[in-house]
């Protein structure tokens, strides 16, 4: 079908109508022109409303909303919207299309809204309910790509019924399109692309070069993120002018014989490979001064000990470039990238061990093993009729487009999609479920279901919300009062609040605010950082909804940052101190941040925490959080400013490659930390981590994480000259470097990871499901000697992390986890039933009870909130036999509304 209507121009109402009358809604939209009066409304952003029509057959109705900056809160001029839809006092519509235009912009968004009519209890009246409003949008105007709205919202013709709108703006379906495109390209890329092996057994090739290809699709997904702030240059994907007429040769069809492409791989290697290490990775200044001759291209000819010789922040591939085009390639990046720190683009190179894990080298030798094609990248017919079968494990065959082709047909955004709010383009969740289904292709454990179906070990974001939520208000009602709880209830939703809600939310916000700083949360199988990121979404809000201006927020940290300061040791100098006050206040500047980003970064440092045992899941999880508080910041165009952009926390001491189900033994001392010499210790130890965390400078930074090494191996050292540990784990406490992104820890300590002594307030996530006895009992073999007392050699390893995650927690703490609700019925899981009972308060189970979750069809499964204090056996139990999938985004309500009290330990029995 031809486009008729110009998605990628500016917002023109005559065309609009005329688009939706003859492409989207057809004959039955009837138009009609009405202005509508805002005078009693007493709206803060929308400043003009028109209806332009309806189609009764839809229950729909259209208006165009102009409304103030788009830099506006989301949530508000939702509910604004949601008032306009009930205008009129007969004939309201459920559904309305609104045409948002802010003022001064060149972009608006086209926006499908819902109202749900629901009967009072105690009328026959019914009444429209716009609770939690929900709306999906698509970014249209100027410089947007036009594929995805053109194929939804035009080529797919005249809407049919209602199913067909809401369809018409899913993100779901839209993410799932992605993802099988990129995930054909995986599959045909990981047959061709070879990176250096010879660190580990070249048996282990196919998974070597699996990671190595995620974290390249995983950094350049980032970078994608990052163009849309318009941090990175559009030449550097202009395979039609720029890349040619800069790079010798350039040619992705080129061909090397008459049977198949040339395997030059110009493009990654000169390209991504110095923008990722070397310029995002590199200040464009040197400290202390405002030249801009930081980054530069490695000085060859020098000996193996040369200073250049190891240092992967500098340039390399020189003699790749056409002539003088090396240093215009520089001269551009340094007009726009920004060095973002926080180890994001590390190389994971040890070039003086000879360890290449990214390969970017000079070496010929190692370059001659990196084989990164450049029709891997660019190409619309770059694999054609390619057969991935034995990837799928059933018929599939794909003609397959370079992944810069991919990423270009598609609109992202840098804000996270939330329930109640969502764009119909790719959001940063997107790296999770691309990173967690492309991980399975080549884990053995879960190759199988991989094979067999696409996007199935993503948890839902309706199902994170739902966990989150339940788990924040248990931790309230511990700390501000269990009589507050329709309070937090209220604050979490994202419904308008009444005067009267107002006032009673005044009594306690303080209270709230400080228990939200001193919350201590921990996904112990955080995976790609959905639960991690879902609760920082729902503090920020709650931060919001008390603490629009961040008064009370700036001076609690304010207050904070100067008793660290006060205490802090004489390894910080007097600049450091001054510098941490600095960067609190900097935090809190409008003119440098929007104010999310001074409560994320904050709560990211104060309070979430996550385990994983594969060190790229920890890589990914950090990338979620780093995009969260790049959308934050304001960019400028002074490069000696870092072009506004504040460099990335180090997020090594918050996230951690380690196997969260096997603890170290501390003979009976209860605490590594246990006489004044090792506690003075401690809180050097602590005191470095915080200074890594805010080190914004290379130098500041390394000093600290050689005070964190030796800090530790002195810690060590006592622990081993106590007897508090075996001289075994001495060594592996010693030996267990936090910098390190590719080690993962044999074990997990919160007090020596994390500096956590008193356990966690909140353990949530998704642990994984695997059979104890599967693989000739691996795990049961690698588990049973940790003492369990749910351990059971027929049984789940997720059964283990249940008494894990209680055994984590502070005293009337709780988790929240989702797992196989087997352990209900199945015989292995009397020993985690009779243990809960016995050992802790269960005080919420949701059984799914054949309501599929994820798309593998092959696994049932339940939530339990579970808290750490003496069983009162009112277990409230819900059965969700009645709910659809389509109906996640209902559970809170249908949760609250079909609960059954039962005694738990009856379960199964």
């Amino acid at each position: 079908m031809t486009a008729t209507f110009d998605f990628a121009a500016q917002y023109n109402r005559k065309n609009f109508v005329n688009f939706l009358r003859n492409s989207f809604l057809g004959d039955n939209f009837a138009e009609g022109e009405a202005s509508i009066d805002l005078d009693d409304m007493k709206f803060n952003l929308i400043t003009e409303a028109t209806s332009l029509g309806e189609r009764d057959d839809l229950d729909l109705e259209v208006y165009e909303v102009k409304h103030k900056t788009s830099n506006y809160n989301r949530v508000t001029l939702s509910r604004e919207a949601f008032k306009i839809m009930q205008h009129k006092s007969m004939n309201m519509h459920n559904y309305a299309l609104i045409a948002f235009l802010p003022k001064g912009e060149k972009r608006y968004r086209f926006s499908l809204l819902h109202i749900n009519a629901v009967q009072d209890s105690k009328s026959a009246r019914i009444k429209h309910e716009y609770s939690n409003p929900r709306r999906y949008s698509y970014v249209l105007g100027e410089g947007i790509g036009t594929y995805t709205p053109h194929k939804y919202l035009e080529e797919k013709g005249v809407i049919d019924n209602i199913n067909d709108l809401r369809e018409r703006f899913s993100v779901e379906i839209l993410t799932k399109e992605f993802y099988s495109e990129l995930s054909h390209w995986f599959f045909w890329a990981k047959k061709i692309v070879q990176f250096p092996n010879d660190i580990k057994d070249p048996s282990d090739n196919d998974k070597f070069n699996s990671e190595a290809l995620i974290r390249l699709v995983t950094r350049l997904i980032f970078v994608w993120f990052l163009k849309q702030k318009k941090l990175i240059p559009d030449e550097f994907f202009d395979e039609k002018h720029y890349i040619p007429e800069t790079l010798k040769g350039f040619n992705p069809d080129k061909r090397d014989t008459l049977f198949g492409k040339s395997t030059e791989s110009q493009y990654y290697k000169a390209i991504l490979q110095n923008l990722f290490f070397a310029m995002l990775n590199s200040p464009i200044t040197p400290e202390g001064k405002k030249t801009v001759s930081e980054r530069r291209f490695r000085r060859k000819g020098g000996s193996f000990g040369s200073a250049d010789f190891d240092n992967n922040k500098l340039m390399r591939y020189e003699n790749f470039f056409e002539r003088n085009k090396a240093q215009e390639f520089l001269n551009l990046a340094n007009q726009r990238v920004p060095f973002l720190n926080g180890g994001l683009f590390d190389c994971l190179d040890e070039k003086r061990k000879g360890m290449y894990y990214d390969a970017f080298t000079d070496r010929e030798v190692i370059q001659k093993q990196l084989i990164v094609p450049d029709y891997l990248f660019f190409g619309k017919t770059a694999g054609k009729d390619i057969d991935l079968s034995d990837d799928y494990g059933f018929k599939t065959v794909a003609d397959i487009e370079g992944i810069i082709d991919i990423l270009k047909r598609y609109n992202f955004t840098v804000e996270e999609n939330m329930p109640y709010d969502q764009e119909v383009s790719l959001d940063p969740e997107l790296l999770g479920n691309v990173f967690e289904n492309l991980l399975a292709s080549y884990n053995p454990e879960t190759q199988t279901t991989a094979r067999k179906q696409t996007g199935s070990y993503y948890t839902p974001r309706e199902i994170v919300q739902f966990m989150v939520d339940e788990s924040l208000i248990a931790y309230l009602k511990r700390k501000v009062g269990n009589q507050h709880e329709h309070v937090f209830r209220d604050l979490l939703q994202y419904n308008e609040i009444s005067d009267k809600e107002q006032k009673e939310i005044d009594e306690v916000k303080d209270d709230i605010i400080q228990a939200l700083y001193e919350c201590k949360i921990l996904d112990p199988a955080c995976g790609s950082g959905a639960f991690p990121m879902g609760i920082l979404q729902q503090m920020v809000h709650l931060l919001n909804q008390l603490d629009p201006k961040n008064e009370k927020w700036e001076a609690l940290l304010t207050k904070q940052a100067k008793k660290a300061v006060a205490e802090a040791f004489d390894n910080e100098t007097k600049a450091e101190r001054q510098a941490a006050i600095k960067d609190v206040e900097d935090s809190f500047d409008e003119a440098l941040t929007y104010h999310d980003y001074a409560r994320k970064l904050y709560l990211i440092e104060n309070c979430i925490y996550g385990v994983d045992i594969q060190s790229i899941a920890i890589q990914i999880s950090k990338l979620r959080f780093f995009i969260s508080l790049v959308v934050d910041q304001k960019p400028n165009d002074k490069p000696e400013d870092n072009f506004g952009i504040r460099p990335l926390p180090n997020l090594e001491a918050k996230f951690i490659a380690a196997d969260s189900l096997i603890a170290l033994k501390k003979n009976d001392k209860g605490s590594l930390f246990f006489n004044d010499e090792i506690v003075k210790l401690q809180e050097k130890l602590k005191n470095s981590i915080h200074w890594i965390f805010a080190a914004k400078r290379y130098q500041t930074k390394h000093k600290h994480q050689d005070n964190v090494k030796s800090i530790r191996l002195e810690i060590a050292n006592l622990l081993k000259e106590e007897n508090a540990v075996s001289n075994e784990e001495a060594e592996e406490i010693a030996k267990w470097d936090m910098f390190d992104q590719n080690a993962v820890a044999p074990f997990f300590d919160p007090e020596w990871m994390f500096g956590v002594s008193e356990g966690f307030d909140i353990v949530l996530g998704n642990p994984p499901y695997r059979q104890l006895q599967a693989n000739k009992a691996e795990l049961g073999n690698k588990y049973q000697p940790c003492n369990f007392e749910t351990f059971a050699s027929t049984g789940d390893i997720y059964c283990l992390f249940y008494e894990k995650s209680l055994n984590l927690l502070k005293q009337n703490g709780s988790f929240c986890l989702i797992t196989s609700n087997k352990w209900m019925r199945a015989g292995y899981g009397e020993k985690i039933r009779n243990y809960l009972s016995r050992k802790a308060n269960p005080i919420l189970l949701v059984d799914f009870a054949g309501v599929k979750v994820f798309q593998a069809a092959t696994v049932d499964t339940n939530i339990l909130l579970c808290e750490k204090s003496e069983n009162a056996k009112k277990t409230l139990c819900s059965e969700l036999k009645n709910l659809d999938k389509n109906s996640f985004n209902k559970l809170s309500d249908y949760v609250l509304h079909n609960q059954t009290p039962m005694n738990f330990k009856q379960i199964g029995g």
